[in-house]
């Protein structure tokens, strides 16, 4: 007898044997006393019986019960020939020791790991326990009534006991099948999200280096070549003033990077005023590059610090561009309601997916020479900035032509 697939039990972990040592030995006294104490049959009979069954239990059935084989072993098929031999010894011995049946089905769906052999075993028990009835009350028309009604009962009750008991362990089986499956589910979404998690850090990593440490770079070697050009030019005011910028320059690149390091907003926004720090940046671009830049920032352009982030960070990239790309020398800075008055805001609609919620308006116009917008763009700047702009649930706009390009962000907000 093999286990199948189709009924194979679900292996269950190894059994503690504290209850079946005391039902074993409750078992033991009631066979026992019965020996003793019955009427009728072979008390010799009865008393080997009981001997056999105490020897079966520690020998053979003590050690199976304590086993998890998913397959019938030689082991196992000694517990079950020994229970049935005990079990028809027994009943041979004093019709009242049947009880031993009491323990010995259990036994057997116990130590079996099929439904099928389980079952197999137990009428071969029955079977052993019917004959015994007749050699202990002699062969007759009750006697055999006697031993069929009372092994059908048997029998019945043990398979309906084994296959709910069976059916219950199944359950468990799955279910704990089930919970493994969920939890590797759920460590494998862990992982997943926290590989995404790093990634979008390093994206936010690097658009924050692209646009402080970056472009604070770029700015200083375009102020050492003119201090350079202005020396070998014999101009040392010229050549000083600009070794001054530098200086000054250096120290906001300094303070961006403290800033970045220290995972803060800003370094613009300290005081938590967003249209000083505009100001601050174009005065700041407006001395590295000699680029006009002017600023209008609406009354009441309140958006939350980490918005106030994206708008300075949205305006450094579009001036940079200005001064890398556009040949223009003047540029024009503009923050206001969607829909308000004044500069861009006028036309521009409200940041998207926000009704109700008015949005606002940054926009970075130039005069230079244009670019076709629609073309794919090299280079991380723009990209960087839609990207930047989208986490925070606005949107970038480009416009270029030959009069110029504007640079517009929509933001979501609330004016106040």
């Amino acid at each position: 007898m093999t286990a199948t697939a189709a009924d194979a039990l679900p292996a269950p972990a190894p059994l503690s044997t504290r209850w079946w040592d005391l039902g074993a030995a409750a078992t033991a006294v009631v066979v026992a006393a019965l020996a003793v104490t019955s009427p009728v049959g072979h008390p010799v009979v009865a008393a080997a019986a009981g001997v056999a069954f105490v020897v079966l239990w520690i020998a053979l059935a003590r050690p199976a019960v304590r086993r998890d084989d998913e397959r019938v072993s030689a082991s196992d098929l000694a517990v079950v020939v020994g229970a049935v031999l005990v079990g028809g010894l027994a009943v041979a011995g004093a019709p009242q020791l049947a009880v031993l049946q009491a323990f010995l089905m259990p036994l057997l769906w116990t130590v079996l790991p099929t439904p099928r052999s389980a079952i197999a075993a137990n009428v071969a028990l029955c079977l052993a326990v019917a004959a015994g009835f007749v050699v202990s009350l002699g062969w007759s028309t009750e006697t055999l009534v006697t031993a069929v009604t009372s092994e059908g009962l048997s029998l019945a009750f043990s398979v309906a006991l084994g296959l709910w008991i069976t059916t219950i362990a199944r359950t468990g089986s799955e279910r704990g099948r089930l919970l493994d499956e969920l939890r590797a589910a759920q460590d494998e979404l862990a992982a997943h999200h926290r590989d995404a998690g790093t990634v979008a850090e390093r994206e936010r990593l690097a658009r924050e280096i692209h646009d402080t440490v970056a472009q604070s770079l770029t700015g200083l070697v375009m102020l050492s070549q003119q201090a350079r050009s202005a020396l070998v030019a014999g101009d040392a005011s010229t050549g000083l003033a600009r070794v001054e910028l530098i200086e000054a320059s250096a120290r906001d690149a300094l303070t961006d990077a403290r800033t970045l390091v220290a995972a803060t907003a800003s370094p613009g926004l300290d005081g938590g005023d967003l249209a000083v720090a505009l100001r601050r940046l174009a005065e700041r671009f407006s001395r590295e590059s000699g680029v006009v830049v002017t600023v209008d920032v609406a009354p009441g352009s309140a958006l939350p610090r980490d918005q106030q982030v994206v708008v300075v960070r949205t305006a450094q990239e579009a001036l940079a561009n200005v001064r890398k790309h556009s040949g223009s020398r003047s540029a024009h800075v503009s923050l206001g309601p969607a829909g308000g008055r004044g500069g861009a805001a006028d036309s521009a609609p409200g940041a998207p997916g926000l009704p109700g919620a008015p949005g606002f308006v940054l926009s970075v116009r130039d005069e230079g020479a244009g670019f076709d917008a629609e073309a794919p763009r090299g280079g991380f700047g723009l990209d960087g900035l839609a990207d930047r702009l989208r986490l925070a649930g606005g949107r970038l706009e480009v416009t270029s032509g030959p009069a110029g390009t504007t640079v517009t962000a929509h933001l979501p907000g609330a004016t106040t």
